[in-house]
């Protein structure tokens, strides 16, 4: 199996071992807090094309946590990649309205780490001292974004959910501050993901 097939086979793993958490423990309060009690999958984002994993709501789906597994393809990126994040949210506020669950803010941060050849956690030999003041494999980010969702009873799911985040990672909030006149728009990138919450 080459590196796109062992990647494809990893999602569907983890929204796999996450629905069936769910399905073994059906109600989250009498689950252990280790169970997953929702499954993401994520387009974009700065970890991936795709990325897909189990994940853990808290204080009546105000905090946030999820592991996420990212892959991008050769023709985007150059070559195959993955990367492992974790990821926090904050979502203080929530409107019910008409049968649909909004959640106007949510703002958190995440943690990456990108497997691959042009990737280093640490400044490798062939580069003088000093030559990357950061590192390429680790990426910390700044999250904010909202999410709409509803309850879908024919699928047994408590809440199917759309999210947006804008994603600022460590390297362009750095050049931003260092010139704020070149980087704009280009701070932040859009991630567009779906969470299904048993």
């Amino acid at each position: 199996m080459n590196a796109h097939g062992r990647l494809r086979a990893s999602l569907l793993a983890a929204l796999l071992l996450a629905a069936r958490g769910a399905e073994a423990e059906p109600s989250r309060a009498s689950s252990p807090w280790y169970v997953p009690d929702h499954a993401a999958m994520q387009f974009a984002g700065a970890i991936g094309f795709l990325s897909a994993g189990p994940g853990w709501s808290f204080r009546d789906d105000s905090l946030e946590a999820a592991f996420l597994v990212g892959w991008a393809p050769p023709a985007l990126a150059g070559e195959d990649f993955i990367t492992f994040t974790l990821k926090g949210q904050w979502r203080p506020f929530r409107i019910d309205a008409a049968g649909w669950t909004l959640r106007p803010l949510m703002v958190g941060g995440m943690l990456s780490y990108t497997v691959g050849d042009d990737y280093f956690a640490g400044l490798p030999s062939r580069y003088d001292r000093g030559y990357y003041w950061f590192r390429t494999a680790i990426r910390p980010a700044l999250l904010l974004g909202a999410s709409a969702g509803r309850p879908v009873e024919s699928l047994n799911l408590r809440l199917v959910e759309g999210y947006f985040e804008l994603v600022a990672t460590d390297y362009r909030l750095v050049q931003f501050v260092r010139n704020p006149s070149t980087v704009n728009v280009e701070l932040f990138t859009l991630a567009l993901g779906v969470k299904l919450r048993f």
